[in-house]
């Protein structure tokens, strides 16, 4: 087993079901700094038209936030075209390091950091669009840019909330070296950062959930006036005590994928499917197996998967091709059967559906 699910053992579960509790991630621009904040350089030089962007993994209610992770031949990364802004006084390379009443001083509201679902060492982080009460005022008379691509201003609503205890953020793998274009110095001069691991990760031990039923945690802060990119493996727990791993490419087996844990996403063109083997008798006896076969092509070749449906319902699914299926129908009447067919990026393409007339 790679080193770092060895690490991580207490994070497993010896059984995986995919259920998909994986809904999207979210990239919230926070904020977009203007000629005034540049003004206050005490913490460090922040460049107008820096973005300070967060980013979340939203999930099905009951589902948890274990871990974002790398291993070998499938690396996470966190990039940018020119460097992180790190504020040099108050900041640090986790949310949990960033202290509560030092955010309304200078530039600390924006450090770059990693998280596991906090705001600070006292808040959880929520989304602008889901806070209703939290406002922010800065001593430095700053960080009032309401720049319409950042959506709502700091000074109406701040995206935290006020409790504990917060998860805090565990390394396994990664050490503060690894982590220091995130901590407490600002290289100017860089361009180009990259933070890449393939045996490493940043966690919540015990997992970690969302503030409400929207389940949405926050698993980093980055700012930068730069290109920010990012490729992102999330293991989640499931509500029924198993594990789900998502890879932002080239997944495996029961690994899982979607197009978002790659940013930018990648343009990428949707498999075709088609029927090549379809039964020609107008009533099929219930428990008779049926060949069912199909014609799968996708333009970049990295085929994943086909699914096999009948009434809504998955039956089964092949991995390698041929992609025909020995079905043993168990449902009467008319029954609707199709495929999906999936990408290496997660896109999917649906079969015409056909209607096969099921009798005892």
């Amino acid at each position: 087993m790679r080193t770092l699910l060895i690490c991580l053992t207490f994070l497993m579960s010896t059984k995986l079901i995919a259920q998909n509790g994986l809904e999207r991630i979210i990239v919230e621009k926070y904020y977009i700094s203007d000629e005034n904040d540049a003004k206050v350089t005490e913490g460090g030089y922040l460049k107008p038209g820096s973005v300070t962007y967060r980013i979340w993994v939203d999930m099905l209610p009951r589902y948890s936030l274990q871990a974002v992770y790398g291993v070998t031949g499938h690396p996470l990364i966190l990039a940018t075209s020119t460097y992180f802004f790190n504020n040099e006084i108050y900041g640090g390379p986790r949310a949990n390091d960033v202290t509560r009443l030092k955010l309304d001083q200078n530039t600390a509201m924006l450090d770059s950091w990693v998280s596991v679902g906090a705001g600070s060492d006292a808040d959880f982080a929520i989304m602008k669009k889901d806070d209703s009460y939290n406002s922010f005022t800065n001593k430095s008379g700053i960080l009032k840019s309401q720049n319409p691509e950042a959506g709502i201003p700091l000074t109406k609503y701040d995206g935290l909330l006020a409790g504990s205890p917060q998860r805090v953020v565990s390394l396994y793998g990664i050490d503060t070296t690894e982590l220091r274009m995130i901590n407490n110095y600002t290289d100017t001069t860089a361009k180009g950062q990259e933070f890449k691991t393939e045996n490493g990760s940043w966690a919540s031990f015990g997992g970690a959930y969302g503030t409400d039923s929207s389940n949405k945690v926050l698993i980093a802060q980055l700012t930068t006036e730069g290109n920010l990119s990012f490729e992102l493996n999330i293991q989640l727990g499931t509500p029924f005590g198993s594990v789900e791993n998502y890879y932002a490419r080239n997944p495996k087996g029961s690994e899982l994928q979607i197009p978002d844990l790659i940013y930018p996403k990648v343009k990428n063109a949707s498999p075709t499917i088609k029927w090549t083997s379809i039964p020609k008798k107008k009533k099929i006896k219930k428990y008779e197996i049926q060949k069912l076969s199909f014609d799968v092509s996708d333009a970049d070749d990295n085929i994943r998967k086909v699914e096999l449906y009948a009434n809504d319902l998955k039956q089964t699914e092949l991995f390698t091709s041929p992609f025909t299926f020995s079905w043993n129908p168990q449902l009467t009447g008319q029954v609707k059967v199709y495929a999906y067919v999936f990408d290496n990026a997660g896109e999917r393409t649906k079969s015409e559906v056909i209607i096969l007339n099921i009798v005892e």
